[in-house]
């Protein structure tokens, strides 16, 4: 359905609110993760949201149709992660010790349209508050822990494959 989120941007302590099964086992995973941390001290478990993940020929193959019709991107919160970022956020993952059970959204930085967050926001999520001010162009599904606490780094941003 075209539900409306409870706010923007979403963060990983956002309230979720699985519509079908597989999210709500994404969700069921996640939770047996915690369970298992709390009761074997000293595991770290990293459970990466991961979003629509693009490969590099994907780039002149399907975002021409994300930026001409942007409404079919809220289900995704018009965020995507590249093959190649998502690689990188694996090998963070594996190489951080340490920080028990942890949730984080495997993101690109931006959003998937040529018009701002703002623009966007309001145009197809006008009663959806935001709980922060976002940059510019900042993908609504917000990997903002990801960067403080593991150093992700954005390298393939959609811009620089097709120009808008």
């Amino acid at each position: 359905g075209d539900a409306d989120y409870h706010s923007f941007p979403l963060e990983e302590d956002y309230d979720n609110d699985p519509e079908d099964t597989y999210a709500t086992s994404k969700l069921c995973g996640e939770r047996c993760a915690r369970s298992f941390c709390r009761r074997f001290r000293g595991t770290d478990i990293y459970a990466l949201r991961i979003g629509n993940v693009i490969e590099p020929h994907e780039y002149e193959l399907d975002f021409p149709d994300f930026l001409a019709r942007p409404e079919t991107r809220k289900r995704n919160a018009w965020s995507y992660i590249d093959a190649r970022d998502l690689g990188q956020i694996c090998d963070l993952c594996v190489h951080k010790d340490g920080l028990g059970f942890q949730v984080f959204n495997a993101t690109n930085d931006t959003i998937t349209t040529k018009e701002t967050t703002e623009e966007i926001l309001k145009r197809f999520a006008p009663n959806t508050p935001v709980t922060r001010k976002m940059a510019e162009y900042e993908a609504p599904l917000s990997n903002r822990k990801i960067r403080e606490v593991l150093g992700f780094k954005d390298q393939h941003d959609w811009r620089k494959y097709l120009k808008v």
